[in-house]
């Protein structure tokens, strides 16, 4: 009886080993909502509905678009890739925030001023011009009140290391170096939107917001 439950706890042990690096490695969203009693996203639908005809009237791509809702904890999947056609969410991953003007790792401050190494709310352009300095996403051109000096300041949506390094954290730690305000994803998160980007020949809408909960 006891060799019985010294292989069982053997065995039990190996498949939470193995789960943790198949999240590891792949970084499934739905390990993190089983883990962590992960928040998805509200009132998808009905904003999907608007972002479509948004996207219409600016010309912008009506396959995709992104949703990024900073009221979900940067440790869970906040940011949504949506397909307009099959009317569902077809990606999710991680995004950290800004650190400026008083920002926390659990509560996110936001601004469009120049300088303020805060994150910025709105409807945005996702162009194909790269930065400067990284070159591994692309920049933001803000559309409403609320982000219209993005372009201005910089603002991307781009990878880093920073952000898979501590995904498994309810919060992931700020970093002025890895995010000074832009949407700053994991690598495998933004490898898809890459393989996204290239396959459209219109821009994508992302709009960022905070969810009423």
């Amino acid at each position: 009886m006891k060799r019985f439950f010294v292989i069982l706890s053997s065995a039990a042990a190996i498949l939470a080993i193995c789960v943790v690096a198949v999240h590891y490695i792949w970084g499934i969203p739905s390990l993190d909502n089983i883990l962590k009693g992960g928040r998805k996203p509200l009132d998808m639908e009905l904003r999907s509905e608007k972002a479509l005809r948004y996207a219409h009237r600016k010309g912008l791509d009506e396959g995709y678009c992104i949703f990024l809702d900073y009221n979900i904890p940067s440790g869970s999947p906040r940011l949504f890739v949506w397909s307009f056609k099959k009317g569902k969410v077809v990606h999710s991953g991680y995004a950290m925030h800004g650190p400026g003007k008083g920002s926390t790792d659990q509560v996110p401050v936001f601004s469009n001023t120049v300088g303020s190494k805060c994150s910025s709310l709105g409807r945005f352009e996702v162009t194909r011009h790269r930065g400067k300095v990284n070159r591994s996403g692309f920049r933001l051109k803000g559309l409403d009140r609320s982000n219209s000096n993005a372009f201005r300041r910089g603002i991307m949506i781009h990878r880093s290391k920073w952000v898979d390094r501590n995904r498994f954290k309810e919060y992931i730690p700020l970093s002025e170096k890895n995010c000074s305000g832009c949407v700053t994803v994991s690598s495998k998160d933004m490898d898809f939107i890459n393989d996204i980007v290239g396959k459209r020949k219109k821009n994508l809408l992302l709009w960022s917001y905070c969810s009423s909960r």
